[in-house]
């Protein structure tokens, strides 16, 4: 299966910090200007599947991904059974990503072994429920090569964060020519280049303590030092775009000719007017473009 997905969109973390009524105008005012489709992250405290639903119900044409819902959070039929409503209910408008970290080694199992099995509960689950694999549209979040890999044999894309341009051109030449790939791209608008790497900071700190998110980084080439928290300027300035509307689509046009199918910007930072205002000049010029168009 070929995703047909827009070729901008965004992932959206604030909603872990609204009430219903706060998620659900954020999400609207998301659509009113211009933005075609939403991931949404599972990290602080929000549910994956009823938080899809939500942004779902709240809006009229947005898509909606989970990305990632995470497997350890739920068994693969609790899972598979909620997307497939998503996906029924929501005709062209879900997809499902799923991942999971190396906290599986836990249960004794490896991260790779593990989503594949998940992988396998998931589609007998739809099957038994009378879908098909096309049924629900699935990615998956990944950095390793052996997840990278499975993402290419089993499911209809990949999706990636905190990644540089050089991570997304390996992750395009380990998965083909024709998988689609989005890739999270932070950034912070409007403030220099110091206030932005302290908007950055407060929200990377939270994953120089996850070992999978080290691991990836060092892969990366960043080191001992650049890592240890609150995290070296090198490293906050190649992960996050700063400065105008403009210089963000530079950092965004970078992913894009390093193999990106997809570029979901993700705004660093407090949900206030001035991001709001950001999110409304970072929508994509033509409502109608979707992936296999040119603009970003």
């Amino acid at each position: 299966m070929t995703l047909s997905l827009p070729r901008s969109a965004l992932s959206i973390a604030e909603l872990d910090d609204l009430d219903h009524e706060g998620a659900v105008r954020f999400l609207r005012a998301l659509e009113e200007g211009g933005h075609r489709m939403v991931w949404i992250p599972e990290v602080a405290g929000r549910e994956a599947f009823t938080t899809a639903a939500l942004a779902l119900g709240s809006t009229h044409r947005m898509i909606v991904g989970n990305g990632v819902a995470r497997a350890l959070e739920r068994v693969p039929k609790s899972a598979a059974s909620a997307a497939r409503d998503l996906a029924a209910g929501y005709p062209g408008r879900y997809v499902l990503g799923l991942g999971v970290s190396g906290a599986v080694r836990e249960r004794g199992v490896g991260p790779l072994p593990f989503l594949r099995d998940y992988l396998d509960e998931v589609d007998a689950t739809i099957a038994r429920r009378g879908g098909s694999r096309a049924a629900v549209p699935r990615v998956l979040g990944a950095y390793s090569a052996g997840i990278t890999r499975l993402a290419a044999e089993r499911v209809d894309g990949l999706i990636t964060f905190l990644v540089t341009p050089e991570h997304t051109r390996w992750a395009r030449e380990t998965i083909g020519d024709d998988l689609f790939l989005s890739v999270v791209q932070w950034a912070v608008v409007g403030r220099d280049r110091a206030a932005a790497r302290a908007v950055a900071r407060e929200r990377l700190a939270y994953y120089l303590t996850l070992p999978h998110q080290i691991a990836k980084l060092t892969r990366l080439g960043f080191t001992e030092a650049d890592l240890a928290p609150p995290g070296s300027d090198r490293l906050v300035d190649a992960l996050v775009a700063c400065g105008t509307p403009d210089q963000v689509r530079q950092a965004v046009r970078r992913q894009y000719d390093a193999g990106a199918t997809q570029v979901a910007i993700s705004l660093v930072g407090r949900l206030d007017d001035a991001k709001l205002d950001a999110y409304r000049a970072l929508a994509p010029p033509h409502a109608a473009r979707t992936t296999g168009d040119d603009d970003t």
